[in-house]
């Protein structure tokens, strides 16, 4: 039995060396991106990263710009013909040179600017065709000739490119038409692949490096000077490399059966441990320490047609370009290694390590012990002996004897010597194992602790000496111990912490009955020790004159999470597990991890840490096993940044830069804010605000603010990510604008608006002006028709008190007056006029035979027939009884003959109208008075002369008409009778 456990152990061990250098087949911690994240096509033939940290990926179609979150597609809307992407180059001016199966193109902001050789486009192989030349201009190789290209565009937006080489260079060396990858080196040096060679164009000329020379006839595709000074290059089926100096290259290709088939792209790129990597037809390998390591499906790597493509960006991650697969970002490239049970563990579910004295890791699951036999180990092997039980922890005695305890109480000892492993005692549940420097093993079991003497002839477990009687520590579920430096050993119960030193217990009471429960425990190197209480916290505790004094830790990577185990290790950083994943503080700075970063699941389990003697670290979790190759990594600075990737507004572009100025508009301004780190990328949160409109900030994980109708005026927008897993942050950035005001709040638009304004009050004012003069004109005019009134009611009156009440004619006294106006303006104006004194011939017998109201009516029919007769402007009044004034204005004596005898007729020829009574003709007898204005004289005087020609009228008969003569103006005596 000894025999046979020994050859498999022998076996285990020599098996992986048949391997032929073949890495430790851990799971690589991989992380697709395909077309959920916006990568449209997954064949990708190309990758690099601009000097912004922009990656972008070459697809078999289209172009694609990855920011750590989406893609972002350039194809022929951008300019590109073709869309099949062959190679990419960022320059050191911070351009991106574009290599297509239909040509080449430069990228100036989102346009693809078409590079042309004598008017023709350049299509570019794949592979490594794009170099940087001198004075900032591009190299390229295609349809197998060299090409120089000057970045400036002409006027119609192409890049002119010539050709590098004569046609006579090229009839003289043939292999010049058949270039491949090429080099251009810092001092002025290009290497290329020609024909089946290595060409070198120098000051000296070209160069052909063949068989000779230690080049085997290929294709060689990939060049690259390592950070060694060491040049490498990469053919279809071999890899060579020239020492610095050297006249010979050396073959370093891997073995023949990972680079037989041929590839249409291939890849070389130098990692930041400076370890050049190539792709193979399985996968990807690695030069390390002199050999090759080999990286593919048994790690978990889907690429479909291969790998065409890798990245090494500028934080040292590592990117794969595959064919068919999309583009994989291998997390915590080299910095983690994960095992599982595809990797031949017997169960994903991890509790314990051990590295023996043999070199082998022994590995303890939930079904059965493993182990990786030497650090290249491609697998994990069962290790026989052992049943398939939880074998959750292993010690080494002195002797090297390893003693494994499970959970359901079995207790081995796995002989160094002969490899057989034999059961020594089988207890309630153990917890734990640990060996002290006094050569004792302390088992942490459910119904207390015990203690065995490993170098025992029949190691026995019992119960410590020195405890008192009724000790938790006798009955109790013991969960963990640890030993400190100085040789003190600390056990753990619910409630109580123990101690052991120069052979004296001593218990510490650490919660009350209701408190939670203490299960965590980790020894520090300065005495003192860890303590956890799982969601309840981290303390800190150490023994003083006064007791045990106990001290909380606190930090936001510990918020909400339940702490599971701890470890100090030797550099004295404290590593804590958790249900999310990993925390680590180096008494500076938080950090956090989980499977983003590389660990193999974030539930760790609650098993202790193991350090291994190089400072390395294996993780326990519920899904497989992690290993932290480089631990100090973790703690590097790390830097963060963060930009303003996009802005659109009304759903399109915005081009705004610091200090801009944008039109206002009712529509949302979106901005995109990125960051082009890649590391922790769950765990970046961005912080911003917008002053001049917010005074809090705002932090989310998806950065995309929008602000609606921002009112015009200057604003700072501030921003910047935080890493909550490495507790750090980016420089504050802003972006400072101004929002126009519109058109109807700008300056001209004011100043017109005030122009109006004043026009519009002055144009009020003009109206309220002419409004008042209108209304002060209407009131004018209702005075005006008031007074009117008045004045006509007044005349009216004054007119009803100079007229006659009968007859309506003017009365005595008016008609005398107006004779006296008539005779004052008669000189000045040198107006004549007629006086005419009317009387009815025999009146009175009308009144006697006819009755007053008949001779009322013949005074008032008279009155009509003489204002009839006379002009408007010609005067008739009413002097006395039936005796009537007529004055005709503006005429003498001659002309007022006629006029007068008309009057007389216009009596006489009508009867006038009694009514019943009949017609009854009447006659009138007229005395007239010349008024002469050159010989005025009084009205009543011309009356009295009026008044003796008619009594001359009636004298003679009646009925007729006797002007005043000269006799009449001499004389004074009285009037005679009528008859």
């Amino acid at each position: 039995m000894a025999l046979y456990v020994y050859f498999l152990l022998t076996l285990a061990v020599l098996l992986p060396g048949f391997r032929g250098g073949d890495a430790a087949a851990q799971q690589l911690p991989l992380h697709y991106l395909g077309q959920q994240e916006g990568l449209g096509n997954l064949s990708v033939n190309a990758l690099e990263q601009d000097a912004s940290g922009y990656l972008w990926v070459g697809t078999d179609n289209g172009l694609f710009r990855y920011n750590g979150k989406q893609f972002q597609r350039y194809a022929q809307a951008e300019g590109m013909v073709g869309t099949q992407v062959t190679a990419l180059l960022a320059d050191r001016l911070a351009r991106l040179w574009v290599g297509t199966a239909d040509g080449a193109y430069l990228l100036r902001g989102r346009r693809l600017l078409p590079l042309r050789a004598a008017g023709a486009a350049l299509p570019v192989d794949a592979g490594q065709s794009l170099t940087p030349g001198p004075q900032g201009k591009l190299l390229l190789v295609s349809s197998g000739r060299l090409y120089e290209a000057d970045p400036q565009p002409d006027a119609a937006g192409y890049v002119n490119a010539r050709a590098v080489f004569s046609k006579v260079e090229r009839q003289a060396l043939p292999q010049l038409d058949q270039l491949a990858g090429v080099l251009a080196e810092a001092d002025g040096d290009v290497w290329m692949g020609c024909g089946a060679a290595l060409c070198v164009r120098s000051r000296r000329g070209v160069a052909v490096w063949g068989v000779a020379a230690g080049v085997p006839e290929d294709r060689w595709l990939n060049l690259r000077r390592g950070s060694d000074g060491w040049l490498w290059a990469r053919g279809q089926h071999h890899v060579i490399v020239l020492s610095p100096g050297a006249h010979r290259f050396h073959e370093r290709s891997p073995r023949a059966n990972v680079m037989r088939k041929v590839a249409v792209a291939t890849a070389l790129v130098e990692d930041g441990d400076h370890r050049m990597l190539i792709n193979t037809d399985q996968g990807l390998a690695r030069w390390h320490a002199g050999g090759w390591q080999y990286f593919g499906g048994a790690n978990g790597l889907r690429m479909g047609g291969g790998v065409p493509a890798m990245l090494v960006d500028r934080d040292h991650g590592l990117w794969l370009g595959t064919a068919g697969h999309g583009l994989v970002r291998w997390k915590g490239y080299d910095n983690w290694e994960n095992w599982g049970a595809p990797q031949g563990l017997p169960d994903d579910h991890v509790f314990a390590f051990l590295r023996d004295r043999a070199g082998r890791l022994r590995i303890g699951t939930r079904s059965g012990m493993a182990m990786l036999a030497g650090g290249a180990a491609a697998r994990a092997v069962p290790v026989p002996g052992y049943r398939h039980e939880q074998w959750n922890s292993m010690v080494q005695d002195r002797r090297g004897n390893l003693w494994s305890s499970s959970y359901t109480g079995s207790l081995v000892r796995e002989d160094a010597a002969s490899g057989q492993v034999r059961q020594v005692a089988t207890l309630d549940m153990i917890f734990g194992l640990l060996a002290d420097r006094q050569g004792r093993i302390w088992i942490s079991s459910a119904t207390g602790l015990y203690v065995l003497d490993p170098a025992a002839a029949a190691p026995v477990a019992r119960r410590p000496a020195g405890l008192p009687a009724g000790s938790a520590l006798l009955s109790e579920l013991t969960r963990r111990s640890c030993q400190g430096r100085d040789g003190t050993l600390w056990f753990l119960t619910g409630a109580q912490l123990w101690r052991l030193r120069d052979g004296s217990w001593q218990d510490y009471l650490l919660r009350r009955h209701n408190e939670p429960e203490f299960d965590m425990l980790a020894c520090s190197a300065d005495g003192s020790v860890w303590l956890g209480q799982g969601s309840a916290g981290l303390w800190r505790a150490s023994v003083t004159a006064g007791g045990l004094v106990k001290r909380a830790l606190s930090s936001a990577a510990l918020r909400d999470k339940v702490l599971l185990s701890m470890h100090e290790d030797r550099h004295g950083r404290l590593w804590l597990g958790t249900d999310a994943g990993l925390v680590l503080w180096d008494r500076k700075q938080w950090r956090q991890f989980d499977s983003s970063d590389g660990l193999a699941w974030n539930d760790i389990n609650a098993r202790p840490f193991y350090e291994e003697a190089d400072g390395t670290l294996w993780i326990a979790t519920s899904n497989g096993a992690s290993h932290i190759i480089h631990p100090e990594r973790l703690l590097a600075p790390y830097p963060l940044s963060a930009i303003v990737e996009e802005v659109e507004r009304d759903g399109r572009a915005v081009r705004l830069g610091d200090g801009d100025a944008l039109p206002w508009s009712a529509g949302a301004l979106h901005l995109t804010i990125a960051s082009l780190s890649y590391q922790h990328r769950d765990a970046l949160r961005f912080r911003y605000r917008l002053a001049g409109l917010e005074t809090d900030w705002t932090i989310s994980a998806s950065p995309t603010p929008r602000y609606a109708a921002l009112p015009p005026g200057d604003y700072r927008f501030e921003y910047q990510v935080l890493n909550q897993d490495t507790d750090s942050s980016s420089a504050l950035a802003e972006l400072r604008f101004t929002i126009l005001p519109p058109w109807w709040r700008s300056l001209w638009f004011m100043l017109l608006c005030a122009l109006l304004l004043v026009a519009g009050v002055g144009q009020l004012h003009r109206w309220r002006v002419r409004g008042l003069r209108q209304r002060a004109a209407q009131m004018e005019l209702l005075v005006q028709a008031r007074t009117r009134e008045l004045e006509l009611s007044q005349e009216a009156l004054r007119e009803r008190a100079l007229r006659d009440g009968l007859t309506k004619a003017w009365n005595r006294a008016a008609v005398l007056e107006m004779l006296d106006q008539l005779i004052a303006k008669g000189p000045r104006e040198g107006g004549a006029f007629l006086l005419c004194l009317m009387d009815l011939d025999f009146f009175k017998r009308i009144n006697d035979n006819y009755g007053h109201l008949a001779g009322d009516a013949v005074l008032c029919q008279l009155v009509q027939r003489l204002m009839a007769g006379v002009r408007p402007y010609d005067l008739v009044g009413r002097y006395g009884g039936e005796e009537f004034l007529v004055l005709l204005t503006d005429v003498d004596g001659a002309d007022g003959a006629a006029r007068v005898e008309h009057l007389r007729r216009s009596i006489a020829a009508t009867p006038f109208d009694l009514g019943a009574q009949g017609p009854l003709k009447v006659t009138a007898s007229i005395g007239v008075a010349v008024f002469d204005p050159s010989r005025p004289v009084a009205g009543l005087e011309l009356v009295r002369r009026a008044d003796l020609a008619l009594y001359r009228a009636k004298a003679l008969g009646r009925n007729r008409v006797e002007f005043a003569c000269a006799e009449d103006a001499a004389t004074d005596a009285p009037h005679p009778q009528s008859p």
